[in-house]
């Protein structure tokens, strides 16, 4: 593994047909075909990586960077890392563009948030055809390539184990802002509370950020006193299991265990983003993207784990019952179901669509917002 850094001045220029002209050295050459597009590999590829945090901070960023190391391993390329990526735009782009450019261009990059979108749009109208991996599911820009894993699956799993725990019957959810990824998350988490207990409510603050620390802790401050007795997160740190470890409530943990010898952690959502890193290089190197990368439990790339000790064996049953059922049949967004306006969303015996589940922007009916 190598670092990137550095400021000295770049440049980067790659083009298929070019290449193969006038190298004419077909044997050392890949054709990654993705729509439209040729783009020419190299026989040994060079990937990068870009995180906005850093690679070992708990949460989302070690979780990907190890995803991405452990299948870079397992399909034997190597990959650089750019990480401590702020979302400010212009960081943004210089470390695309240095990774597009640096020491003669990576063909492949990894862009662990959805706000590198931009940045990425900028590259390919810059001239720079390097395609890079967003987790993202519209697929916006040519040189996108979409990925996430099914979440929300994960999440119907926590709220099935929530909804047999909680004592007041209501759930506190601090999540980053308000888009589709969490909507699924949120909407999931409470169609599987009602799966056990059909009165529960779920209670969601925003942060305003994947990483906002005072105000993720002072959301689950605020949630605790609405009367909720089981905290859950869709943010990109461990700072609201922080909060509920030192408050002495109890708690979900979302892409690794909170480190805590409180045993008020019930269970883990639990991703395998190397699945998600391997099955999309592999295709790289055999020359063709999908369309979208998004995988589940069906692939068992998600799942419910790390249960505590808190957690019975009855709970236990109930959680691997509803993780078959999902094996099976792949929804956990069966009508009927409402939203909070009590508007018919989905009907009895339905499914929602992928389609409708990329672009989801209503709450179910049992979400509240105090």
């Amino acid at each position: 593994m190598k670092e990137v850094f550095g400021n000295h001045a770049l440049f980067f220029a790659f083009s298929a047909v070019a290449l193969a002209l006038v190298l004419g050295i077909a044997a050392l050459v890949f054709s990654i075909h993705r729509q439209e597009d040729v783009i020419a590999v190299r026989q040994k590829p060079r990937i990068g990586l870009m995180l906005y945090g850093g690679r070992d901070e708990a949460g989302w960023n070690r979780q990907h960077a190890a995803g991405v190391l452990q299948a870079a391993r397992r399909v034997g390329v190597d990959v650089d890392i750019i990480d401590h990526v702020t979302f400010n735009q212009a960081r943004a782009d210089e470390a695309l563009s240095r990774l597009a450019a640096e020491d003669g261009g990576h063909d492949f990059t990894i862009a662990t948030s959805a706000d590198f979108a931009e940045a990425a749009q900028m590259l390919h109208d810059g001239g720079s055809y390097m395609d890079v991996a967003l987790p993202r599911l519209d697929g916006q820009g040519k040189n996108c390539v979409p990925y996430f894993v099914r979440l929300y699956q994960g999440e119907y799993l926590a709220g099935i184990l929530a909804g047999l725990t909680t004592q007041t019957g209501r759930i506190g959810y601090v999540a980053s802002t308000r888009n589709p990824e969490v909507c699924r998350s949120v909407n999931a988490f409470l169609l599987g509370a009602q799966e056990t207990r059909p009165d529960v409510r779920v209670l969601v603050k925003f942060a305003g950020g994947w990483s906002a620390p005072d105000d993720e802790q002072q959301a689950a401050a605020e949630l605790v006193a609405e009367g909720c007795d089981i905290l859950n997160s869709h943010q990109d740190t461990m700072n609201v299991q922080a909060y509920a470890a030192a408050h002495g409530v109890m708690f979900l943990d979302y892409l690794e265990p909170y480190a805590t010898s409180s045993g008020l952690g019930l269970a883990t959502v639990e991703c395998r983003w190397d699945m998600v890193y391997e099955a999309m290089l592999r295709d790289y190197l055999r020359g063709r993207f999908r369309s979208m990368y998004w995988i589940g439990i069906e692939d068992n790339a998600v799942g419910l784990g790390g249960f505590s000790l808190r957690v019975s064996e009855e709970a236990r049953a109930r959680v691997m019952v509803e993780e078959q059922r999902i094996r099976e049949n792949g929804s956990v967004f069966t009508g009927p179901i409402y939203d909070t306006d009590g508007v018919l969303r989905v009907a009895d015996g339905e499914m929602l669509s992928d389609a409708a589940l990329i672009h989801l922007d209503w709450y179910a009916e049992g979400v509240e917002f105090p």
